[in-house]
């Protein structure tokens, strides 16, 4: 007899579930999944408290690979009344259609779909809506003030005149492309309140795979984009993901895919 093989599988995270399926659908290893907590989805779980969702992070359903996107709507397809067989996803004023596959055999629950949202991310600072990412037009210059819009230009320049080498850690990473002034504006006290560790005690490696080649400088050209659409067709492998602005979600929050 052969002897059955097993995979241990540590945390039923995005990344543990997607291996525990894929074994399941593509080998004869047994996989098992071992999770510390009494949910699923790490953190990217929806918590249910007295009836409220909320997700543990804002996660939107966007990828540059069309085998992921497919991997999604297989397990929860788009909701047809909203979108019939096609969906368009938008990114730096440009569109892309998705096709949607068909919707699997014995599907008929239409609580177990993916929604077609439009993203609203917003700081609240100042007492005043920013923004996020930040879009450098007149509302968010306004919101700033002439100084300290003056001074996170001052810090840019400087920034990107001087950078910091070698880059380390994650603060390293901001302020070479946002500058000083805006890391310790908005970037900072965000970070370590979500993450609940110092940036100057993460690695820049993180930042990298958090937002990869965004900058102020692509920001702000985001911008002026968005103000002079243009119909040329621009490739999904070369968007930014920080920059996404319509994307997939599932109905009851990113939990309700791993769960």
């Amino acid at each position: 007899m052969v002897a059955q093989r097993t995979a241990i599988i540590i945390g039923a995270g995005p990344a543990g579930l997607t291996a525990a399926l894929e074994l399941i659908r593509q080998t004869d290893v047994r996989p098992i999944v071992i999770e510390a907590s009494d949910t699923v989805g790490g953190i990217s779980r929806t918590v249910n408290f007295n009836g409220y969702r909320m997700d543990i992070g804002g996660h939107r359903f966007f990828s540059k690979s069309d085998w992921v996107m497919d991997w999604w709507l297989q397990i929860l397809p788009l909701e047809q009344t909203a979108a019939g067989r096609q969906a368009t996803i938008s990114y730096r004023s440009q569109h892309r259609t998705l096709a949607v596959p068909p919707v699997p055999a014995g599907h008929v629950d239409g609580d177990k779909v993916m929604l077609l949202r439009s993203r609203l991310s917003r700081i609240y600072f100042l007492r005043k809506f920013f923004d996020y990412p930040l879009k450098f037009g007149v509302t968010t210059v306004a919101n700033l003030g002439p100084l300290r819009f003056a001074r996170i230009c001052a810090s840019y320049a400087w920034a990107a005149l001087f950078p910091r080498r070698p880059e380390l850690s994650l603060e390293d990473f901001f302020v070479n492309r946002f500058g000083g002034e805006l890391y310790r504006t908005f970037f900072k006290s965000y970070t370590e309140k979500v993450w609940g560790v110092p940036c100057e005690h993460i690695s820049a490696e993180f930042g990298a795979q958090r937002i990869k080649g965004l900058s102020l400088t692509k920001a702000v050209l985001h911008t002026l984009m968005k103000a002079a659409p243009t119909k040329a067709p621009q490739s999904r492998k070369h968007v930014q993901t920080s920059l996404i602005e319509r994307f997939l979600y599932p109905k009851f929050g990113p939990g309700q895919l791993w769960e």
